[in-house]
């Protein structure tokens, strides 16, 4: 996924004020099946690497996602 997309995907989401949560075991889940493996994230930032090509020199830019270290205890909110 790419920034834009990402980017476009939060402003299209319904819920604005909804809290964003990186998962690391999609198959953890409690007895609901709800997912139980998330961190919740802190900060995002990019950085810009110069890669060598060779003859040539190319930007590649990274998004980096900062999450926190403790797992979330989310609560889950069935309306939407």
């Amino acid at each position: 996924m790419t920034v834009r997309e990402l980017y476009n995907w939060c402003k299209s989401f319904k819920h604005k004020d909804a809290e964003v949560y990186l998962v690391k075991d999609w198959e953890q889940v409690d007895e609901e099946g709800n997912l139980t493996d998330l961190y919740r994230l802190n900060d995002m930032t990019y950085q810009c690497v110069v890669v060598d090509m060779g003859m040539d020199f190319e930007n590649c830019y990274e998004a980096l996602l900062e999450v926190s270290e403790e797992q979330a205890r989310a609560t889950i909110n069935k309306d939407y």
